[in-house]
């Protein structure tokens, strides 16, 4: 195999992955603020106890589809392909079956489980109206995520970024016509995000169809399928993760401060995802050089890629933490907040602040072990902030700090992660060269 240009590759593939990652997180982002002009905090708080219902189906097909990718990239890394073009066809089966199951048991089940997630009275009707129309639009939500990564690996990383871009302003004129001229209120939100999701769906399947694909693709291989799966758990873990943090938080929020103190972890949640959606687009971007290079036998270049990528992480982290204590009250105030509530958010966007390096930092190693199909340190990583820290945090330093202990409870998990990911990566210094 031809040595890769890493300057070349690196630019290549991080910027855009980078940018569609923030688009991707946009979509939520960018139905919060409308929802927040029309309807006020109850509507905030609405969409942000409904989301992690909406983030478990589009990380499932993050997770299925950047699996689908890493494989790909290593059967290619290694002159194998037949085995690469066998990889897209058993993603696009796993993507279709998930679909089918997802609408099943949302449509089941999706009532019940906004009681669980807490949503009683207004809050209730809104989410459900949310959730009724995400249920039929499944098959777009975990498509349209799914596929991004493959066409991102097939060498195509500025198409996946524009797919999102098309998305993202269909998105964004739907959510304008159906609230300010339809009068539809949140289910005109969720019927705007399908809408989007079902164009990036369409081009995704033109581009691979393009790509000179085959029926034959299609045959089920048990072998791929659970490698695909092996190393996918731990992508959709890095994207499911805010869901289960938003459950845990929405339950002490709603204990603590009321829907008032919902809707105040809705806009702290929303500019801790737009970092963390930048975070994760710089690791993803990394992802395809550092399985290409494992593929190819070229482990000597990882090194030079991690560090890169700390280099952009860090002005990044300048960058972020300067503007989110800067904007501390105008965010809030900005997503239609009165100013009672904007100013009880001031503590929780401070406080995220020192999350942000922390951040950068889990997110980086997170990839970096998926991509080198260490399947393990990856899952402990990221499985390790829903399960263990989060919940351990939320839990008693509410009982000190009330509501200030809800907003420490994130920059902490994510301080622990970083510690932890050292530590892993330490352990596994010799077998690669950091």
């Amino acid at each position: 195999m031809q040595p890769i240009n890493m300057q070349q590759e690196f630019k290549k593939y991080v910027i855009p992955s980078m940018l569609t990652m923030v688009l991707l997180g946009f979509y939520g982002i960018a139905d919060g603020f409308f929802i927040g002009q029309v309807m006020g905090d109850d509507g905030l708080a609405a969409i942000n106890i409904a989301w992690p219902l909406l983030c478990v189906i589009s990380s499932l097909g993050v997770g299925i589809g950047t699996g689908g990718a890493i494989v790909l990239s290593l059967k290619k890394g290694a002159g194998k392909e037949e085995d690469a073009n066998k990889t897209i066809g058993n993603t696009i089966l796993l993507l279709l079956g998930a679909s089918i199951l997802f609408t099943i048991l949302y449509y089941c089940f999706s009532s019940k489980l906004l009681h669980l997630l807490g949503a009683e009275g207004i809050l209730y009707e809104y989410g459900y109206g949310y959730m009724r129309v995400i249920t039929f639009g499944a098959f777009f939500q975990i498509m349209g995520a799914g596929l991004s990564p493959i066409i991102k690996n097939l060498g195509k990383p500025v198409l996946a970024m524009n797919m999102m871009i098309v998305g993202l302003v269909v998105n964004l004129i739907l959510n304008y016509v159906f609230l300010y001229h339809f009068h539809m209120n949140i289910d005109g939100i969720a019927i705007a995000t399908c809408i989007g999701q079902a164009i990036v769906s369409f081009i995704a399947f033109y581009t691979i169809y393009k790509e000179g694909f085959k029926p034959s693709w299609l045959t089920l291989d048990q072998k791929i399928c659970k490698h695909i799966a092996t190393i996918g758990i731990s992508p959709f873990g890095l994207t499911v993760t805010p869901a289960f943090v938003i459950v845990f938080t929405n339950w002490q929020a709603l204990a603590y401060g009321g829907n008032a103190g919902v809707a105040v972890y809705t806009i702290a949640s929303y500019a801790s995802y737009v970092v963390y959606s930048l975070m994760q687009g710089l690791a993803d971007g990394i992802q395809p050089i550092l399985s290409y290079c494992k593929g190819a036998g070229e482990e000597k270049q990882i090194s030079t890629v991690l560090q890169k990528a700390f280099l952009w992480s860090g002005v990044l982290c300048v960058i972020f933490m300067f503007s989110l204590y800067h904007f501390r009250y105008d965010f809030p105030v900005f997503y239609g907040m009165a100013h009672e509530t904007a100013t009880e958010a001031i503590p929780a966007m401070a406080l995220l602040v020192f999350a942000v390096p922390f951040i950068a930092v889990a997110r980086i190693f997170s990839a970096y072990f998926y991509a080198l199909d260490e399947g393990t340190y990856a899952s402990i990583l990221v499985y390790a902030e829903p399960f263990v820290f989060t919940p351990l945090f939320l839990y008693f330093l509410p009982m000190k700090w009330d509501l200030v202990g809800i907003w420490a409870a994130y920059p902490l998990t994510q301080f622990c992660l970083a510690v932890l990911a050292c530590v892993l990566v330490k352990r596994k210094s010799r077998k690669f060269s950091l």
